[in-house]
């Protein structure tokens, strides 16, 4: 190659890294490529078209919109191309927390590309071997356990690989519904109206999680999902899915949920679901646990900060590894998280949480991606 072509070359690469320094070796600029081909540059993001039935989007699909398109134009924003590297399916894994304690509902959803989940796999065995946990699964719950403990930052690094966009909603406990009147009377109209769609009878409580759930899904599956892809969705079998009849429910509301959603001229060959299954793959077990530890780990924060307020505070061990995961983006995996608060005379704030490091780590990689 001559000296000229090489030359455009470099300065061509250092339009692309935006101030950022080049890499300084090949397995550092092959880094950089790989990772700025996991991105999708220029994405649409108007997937809430005007509405011909007279209805109105319910705020969680208002809020996603709204915000993403802040952080974009804060450029804040990156999601993952899941078209990249030929994927064809894509995968998307859901956990919650706060049922049972704390101020807040949170709802974290996993959306990747099918084929990183044979990377991740690789990546976990050797995780597992080395902190011995077998099948043992990775939860909030066992963050007490040393074996689970010790093993969490690996499980954290291997999950940055993942090619995906790690979403958590957080919603306040004060906002018994988000789809209407924040109040009960809202939950059972919903409850109603999902027996007399065929969706099946469900508790007032648990009307409005499915919803919430079932939308958040669709809706970054609407978006972040390609024309021919097929996709597959595994809940945690909680209250919303406690058995194979109410998951069929809830993957019907999700099939009907999605139409609303959908891109013109957007088509999903196959829509498909499952429970978490007895003997579960590595790589369907993990990720499940990518949602659980940061539902968790969020709702946990929340709570503490609220209980806390101007003073200091810890939280459980393990959780705070969660919470400077949250500070920054992976190679593969981006995040973000929205909050829900009740706001004056019945209506709803929302706003996108950033989470900040007090004090920069002192190692670190910083890969520039250019848009």
């Amino acid at each position: 190659m001559s000296r000229r072509k090489k030359e455009k070359e470099r300065l061509e690469r250092a339009k692309r890294y935006r101030g950022h320094a080049e890499p300084k070796n090949k397995k550092s600029l092959k880094l950089v490529e790989v990772a700025n081909e996991l991105v999708w540059k220029k994405p649409n993001l108007n997937v809430l078209l005007p509405r011909t039935d007279g209805q109105e989007y319910p705020v969680i699909a208002t809020t996603l919109q709204e915000l993403l398109k802040l952080l974009e134009s804060q450029g804040k924003l990156l999601l993952p191309d899941l078209r990249a590297f030929n994927n064809k399916d894509v995968a998307i894994f859901s956990d919650y927390a706060g049922e049972s304690s704390g101020n807040y509902h949170t709802y974290s959803i996993l959306i990747c590309a099918w084929n990183a989940l044979g990377p991740l796999r690789a990546q976990m065995e050797q995780v597992r071997k080395r902190h011995g946990l077998d099948k043992k699964e990775i939860a909030f719950k066992d963050f007490g356990m040393g074996q689970v403990l010790r093993a969490l930052p690996d499980f954290l690094q291997a999950s940055d690989s993942i090619h995906g966009y790690l979403c958590t909603l957080v919603v306040s406990k004060k906002l018994p519904s988000v789809f209407g009147a924040p109040n009960r009377a809202t939950q059972d109209e919903l409850s109603r109206s999902l027996t007399d769609a065929g969706l099946g009878d469900w508790k007032r409580e648990v009307a409005e999680k499915l919803l919430r759930v079932v939308h958040l899904t669709a809706f970054l599956t609407a978006l972040l999902a390609h024309d021919g892809q097929k996709l597959f969705w595994m809940t945690d079998n909680d209250a919303i899915c406690p058995n194979p009849e109410s998951h069929s429910k809830a993957l019907a509301l999700f099939q009907r949920v999605l139409a609303i959603y959908g891109r013109p001229n957007v088509n999903f060959p196959l829509i498909g679901g499952a429970l978490p299954f007895n003997e579960r793959p590595i790589e369907f077990m993990d990720s499940l646990s990518v949602t659980d530890v940061t539902a968790s780990s969020v709702e946990h924060y929340l709570t503490q900060k609220d209980l806390n307020v101007g003073k200091e505070f810890g939280v459980k061990p393990g959780a705070h590894l969660v919470m400077q995961w949250l500070t920054h983006d992976g190679i593969g995996l981006k995040k973000g998280t929205f909050i829900l608060l009740p706001g004056p005379n019945g209506t709803i704030n929302r706003g996108a949480l950033e989470f900040k490091l007090v004090k920069a780590p002192e190692n670190f990689s910083l890969v520039p991606i250019y848009m």
